[in-house]
């Protein structure tokens, strides 16, 4: 199995891939519309023998603040066959990403909605996004920062438009 970009001629692929990892279309949806809208930034796939197993989105997002204006990714979704799960091949996107992420000098962190128990294992908090203005609070909004304290403590989220919030 490799890593590599999400090539266009992957995307009927990705799709089902994401289908079959929630169980439904909504996901597929607003990936679709992030691409139309050209709010995506790289996604990720794990492939073998042609096969997609997995895939992982991040696109554009914006933290704004009186002081300070922000780029950051945010990741949804992370979509793994349910045959493959288990198996670290959505552990191995987040760490590919991750570090596409960071080597992109643009952008100044990730933010997730997720499972806590799974995203702290990369380094997301709930603590780097509990004084963001945004519509989720909670455990489940997480960020990663890639400089301590980037995140401003007085700032608001601003999602792609797809995400309809």
């Amino acid at each position: 199995m490799h890593i590599r970009k999400e090539e266009i001629k992957d995307r009927a692929q990705v799709l089902q891939v994401i289908h079959d990892a929630f169980g439904q279309w909504d996901e597929c949806y607003l990936v679709k519309q992030l691409y139309m809208d050209n709010d995506v930034l790289f996604g990720l796939v794990a492939e073998e023998e042609g096969t997609i197993l997995g895939h992982i989105l991040f696109s554009t997002m914006e933290i704004t603040s009186p002081h300070l204006q922000i780029q950051t990714a945010s990741l949804a979704p992370l979509s793994v066959l349910p045959a493959h799960q288990g198996k670290g091949i959505g552990s191995q996107l987040m760490e590919r990403g991750i570090q596409t992420c960071r080597n992109n000098e643009d952008l100044s962190g990730i933010i997730v909605l997720g499972h806590p128990a799974y995203y702290s294992k990369f380094g997301f908090t709930s603590t780097s996004t509990e004084n963001l203005d945004a519509p989720f609070k909670g455990n489940e909004f997480m960020g990663l920062e890639f400089r301590k304290n980037i995140f401003p403590t007085d700032g608001n989220v601003i999602y792609a438009k797809a995400f309809g919030l």
